[in-house]
């Protein structure tokens, strides 16, 4: 297994430890009316910048955990992080796919919004957009390293 696959499936058990936290997070906050009112959009904003150090924290403690599992199950005290041209397309790859799918979700909420929907139901379509975007990325780039696709 490669540097960057392993980052991969660290990057993706990160994406669904966050989204299942703040999905749940959020979802929990919305149905007990925390999100209504004046300071609504103000409350949803800062519950969801908490995402963005959590992610980081969780995904570096994720990366350098399975760094060091993978040298302790193979016997490799210093495994090579080297990436080379198949690294860069596979990353290019799975690149697209998380653009495309994160500006299909833009469009669908924009799409929402201009048909009734609240300023933070877009939000959230948005932010379910992005996160399922990097999820689909990493699966991509995991598909293309096991399956050559």
């Amino acid at each position: 297994m490669s540097h960057e696959e392993r980052n991969t499936f660290a990057g993706i058990i990160t994406s669904l430890i966050v989204i299942l936290y703040f999905g749940s997070k959020i979802r929990s906050n919305w149905g007990a009316g925390l999100y209504d009112g004046p300071n609504g959009a103000s409350v949803w904003a800062q519950d969801v910048l908490w995402m963005i150090p959590v992610c980081i924290v969780l995904m570096i403690a994720l990366t350098i955990a399975f760094n060091i599992l993978h040298a302790i199950i193979t016997n490799t005290p210093n495994p090579s992080s080297l990436t080379d041209e198949r690294d860069t397309m596979i990353g290019r790859r799975g690149s697209i796919a998380t653009m495309i799918v994160a500006s299909m979700g833009f469009i669908a909420a924009l799409v929402g919004m201009a048909m009734g929907w609240t300023a933070l139901g877009g939000l959230n379509m948005i932010l379910v957009s992005f996160a399922v975007a990097d999820l689909v990325g990493n699966v991509t780039k995991v598909a293309a390293y096991r399956f050559g696709i």
